[in-house]
């Protein structure tokens, strides 16, 4: 006799395999952790990047503040040091930046959808 399970059953076994699967997901490349900081500090994220010669990258970013810190580890001793922090609080305003060739124009798929409709 077959058993027939209920939509929360099915859903919760997805849930499951999911988080088992983000769980044993080991990446070198980077890792992501959120600040709790005890003093409500979720806005802070952080990230190791790859490891270039002899430096370990690391960025910091404060979504609050709208910062982005990059330090850099020196894995022979150096020790951590600031290589460059950035606002980006005008960045997020901007429509398009940079190398003109990479991707569509913003202008040019605004007036794609606008003879669309």
């Amino acid at each position: 006799m077959l058993k027939k399970y209920g939509l929360n059953t099915i859903l919760l076994g997805v849930v499951i395999v999911l988080l088992v699967l983000v769980l044993t997901k080991t990446s070198t490349n980077y890792v992501i952790a959120q600040g709790d900081g005890g003093a409500g500090a979720r806005h802070v994220f952080a990230l190791v990047g790859n490891q270039q010669a002899n430096r370990e990258s690391f960025y910091l970013v404060d979504t609050n503040q709208e910062v982005i810190m990059v330090y850099e580890y020196g894995i022979q001793g150096e020790g951590l040091g600031l290589v460059t922090t950035r606002s980006y609080k005008y960045d997020k305003l901007l429509e398009q930046y940079g190398r003109n060739n990479f991707g569509p124009n913003v202008d040019n798929i605004k007036k794609e959808l606008e003879k669309r409709r």
